[in-house]
């Protein structure tokens, strides 16, 4: 397999890692989509759905349907921005906060299943790689200028 390109290792490598996520997020009522919007959401409450589709780099209708369903399930709740009545903030409620360390759990098993055999020096340097390669990534898709998010918006490296 090591003649398959890299996109096809990143590829199966997100693949898996929905699957697992799915899988686990099933036996909260959640899926993988509501999954990343509490990863966030537990790092930084009070984003709005603009800066949570630009943190995934997906199209906002998919992070509304997250929201909903986590709206509905009592888990994150939208304020209205009272300086920009436009804006509508994103915050957990206790619910949410009490399953955050569920969620993070389910995180952690998968990144140590997926990091097995790896010495912790292995462990660092591929994610330093993996970030550098993903920042790569990023601005070469968005080389012409029309880039939608001003700067690379993966800031989860300190988890």
């Amino acid at each position: 397999m090591k003649d398959l390109p890299l996109g096809a290792f990143i590829s199966m490598t997100y693949r898996s890692h929905f699957v697992r996520i799915n899988h686990r997020m099933k036996e909260l009522g959640l899926s993988a989509g509501q999954f990343f919007v509490l990863m966030v959401l537990s790092d930084e409450q009070g984003v709005t759905q603009d800066h949570l589709a630009g943190v995934f780099l997906i199209d906002k209708g998919s992070i509304a349907r997250a929201i909903n369903v986590l709206e509905e399930k009592g888990i994150v709740r939208r304020i209205t921005d009272e300086s920009n009545r436009r804006a509508v903030r994103l915050y957990l409620t206790e619910a949410g906060e009490k399953l955050i360390p569920e969620v993070a759990k389910i995180d952690k098993e998968w990144e140590e299943a997926a990091f097995t055999g790896l010495s912790e020096e292995e462990r660092k340097h591929a994610m330093t790689l993996l970030r550098r390669i993903s920042e790569n990534s990023y601005e070469a898709a968005y080389e012409n200028g029309d880039k939608k998010w001003k700067v690379f918006p993966g800031k989860f490296s300190n988890r």
